[in-house]
């Protein structure tokens, strides 16, 4: 998931469908984007920098998924 793209759009009190309308994509797209299941075309990425005020690098930065059995492995 992209967390700091997803917090960013909920701290400054955004909907994914605005955020979608605002840079000219689905809101479809928008949530695809937020959850990894697409990367954004270099237009697109763009448009969020602009949108937010934050280089795309950081917004579209992924964070490593742990598994459960990882997170459990971790604290035993």
């Amino acid at each position: 998931m992209r967390r700091y793209l997803i917090n960013t759009r909920k701290t400054l009190g955004y909907t994914q469908e605005q955020v979608a309308k605002e840079i000219g994509i689905s809101q479809r797209a928008y949530s695809m984007i937020e959850l990894n299941q697409i990367n954004p075309s270099w237009e697109v990425a763009q448009r969020l920098e602009k949108f937010f005020g934050i280089p795309a690098g950081e917004l579209l930065a992924v964070e490593p998924e742990q598994s459960a059995s990882q997170e459990n492995r971790r604290w035993t």
